[in-house]
């Protein structure tokens, strides 16, 4: 389908109650979908906003010349995505060269109801790497959930592996929350390779409604960071999917 303007696709799309959508390499082209304003009626539609595109990290796109972090900006707006990665081949070598986008998707079993029920679910996580596990719960609440949380402490527990290849490796988790033009960072967690991460944050409702975990390598630069001293300006390995503080 061909749409004269975001509006038009999210009311066709509202109109089509079996769709999902997602936002695809979100703020790389003019009007940033009409600057990600919100249409309630297709929210529960829009499935997907990309963090990785091909070999980019879109956290810090187009922060150096003034525009807000696309993460910032849909999720403040009021949408709900999950988080994907996506290697946007135009040819036949999908999957085949490492360091581009990919999804990682938690799936009851292997049918094309389950992927859906996922995907509406917002049961994913963005990386880059192949072969990487990442699977996290806050509270007991998978990622992509609902918080019923207006204030206090909350438990995480990140599982993060990708087999021998990278046993002991050191990586780092940032605690992603809603920030103006870029996200802020409460927390960071140094953590390797093959193991369970259980640590807690204290998180508040009147901060903002959405928490995202960023799971980087330290050792490695970001190639489009943002602002001086972000803790985020080193290299992105995954994003785990939103989940909602909604008490």
């Amino acid at each position: 389908m061909r749409a004269s303007s975001p509006g038009s696709l999210y009311d066709w799309l509202a109109g089509r109650p079996g769709g999902l959508a997602s936002f695809n390499h979100p703020g790389r082209e003019a009007g940033r979908f009409n600057n990600f304003s919100f249409n309630a009626s297709a929210r529960n539609q829009l499935v997907g906003l990309e963090m990785f595109n091909r070999t980019d990290d879109f956290l810090f796109e187009g922060w150096s010349s003034g525009a807000t972090s696309p993460l910032v900006a849909c999720l403040n707006a009021g949408w709900r995505p999950a988080l994907t990665g996506v290697t946007d081949e135009h040819g036949t070598s999908w999957g085949f060269h490492e360091g581009k986008g990919r999804s990682g998707l938690w799936v009851a079993e292997n049918t094309r109801a389950a992927v859906f029920e996922a995907m509406a679910a917002r049961r994913s996580f963005a990386t880059r790497v192949s072969g990487l596990r990442v699977d996290a719960t806050a509270n007991g609440v998978r990622m992509g959930g609902v918080l019923n949380v207006t204030s206090g402490d909350v438990r995480f527990l990140l599982d993060l592996d990708r087999g021998p290849a990278w046993d002991g490796k050191p990586l780092r988790i940032q605690v992603l929350r809603p920030g103006t033009s870029v996200p802020t960072v409460v927390d960071v967690i140094d953590t390797v390779n093959g193991q369970v991460t259980d640590f807690t944050v204290p998180l508040n409702v009147t901060d903002g409604d959405w928490v995202v975990l960023r799971i980087s390598d330290p050792s490695a630069p970001n190639a489009t960071p943002g602002p001086v001293g972000h803790p985020c300006n080193d290299f992105a390995v995954a994003y785990t999917s939103p989940w909602w503080l909604q008490p």
